[in-house]
């Protein structure tokens, strides 16, 4: 049976655990509050079944026959709250009012988390076309220079090859030079040098 409060919140009424669980892997539910003792399957079991579909589902457990065990129970299985019997209905929306805040803040936060991989995404966009716009003006620039390169591809010029390649390889961690390029310029002066031996 679905109902609204005066919060505007929709609720649903289960006669027992089991079948609260079987609303529970056919619905979604923010907050759950569940009876710890029930014929058959137990709050605890339907506190299980709600954090293992959606573990940002809040469950309060009521009980009346609360010990320190199924407190620590139920708080090590993830129950938001623990309500000893008998319980004023002032107490029970205190707990239910803290609870909705939070679902609240989980949402709110999920949101911005959401926005935030968003604006990240963006920024991260923004910078690789940044990144390749320098390297493209860098490569315009280089190759307008080519002629000033060209003395390091030389065959005439001297057998200094380990300089040549030291050049090479600052050039390349400029990024003005490619791996591949680098890896051209290399392979060409190691066969110079072995066709000179």
């Amino acid at each position: 049976m679905a109902l609204m409060d005066e919060q505007e919140r929709s609720v649903s009424v289960c006669y027992d655990g089991a079948e609260a669980i079987s609303m529970i892997k056919n619905e979604s539910f923010d907050l759950i509050i569940t009876d710890l003792i029930m014929p058959n399957i137990g709050g605890l079991d339907v506190l299980k079944h709600a954090k293992k579909k959606d573990p940002d589902t809040l469950v309060i457990i009521v009980t009346g026959y609360a010990s320190l065990e199924t407190a620590i129970a139920a708080v090590r299985e993830g129950a938001y709250d623990y309500i000893m019997k008998p319980c004023k209905m002032g107490e029970i929306k205190i707990v239910i009012n803290r609870a909705s805040d939070k679902i609240k803040l989980n949402r709110e936060n999920k949101e911005l988390t959401r926005k935030l991989k968003e604006v990240y995404q963006e920024l991260m966009l923004l910078n690789n076309r940044k990144h390749k716009s320098e390297k493209i003006k860098s490569l315009n620039f280089f190759s307008s220079g080519m002629a000033g390169l060209h003395h390091l591809y030389n065959d005439s010029m001297p057998d200094n090859y380990i300089d040549k390649l030291q050049a090479l390889s600052s050039l390349m961690e400029k990024g003005l030079l490619t791996e591949s390029e680098f890896k051209t310029f290399k392979n060409h002066y190691l066969n110079l040098l072995s066709s000179e031996k």
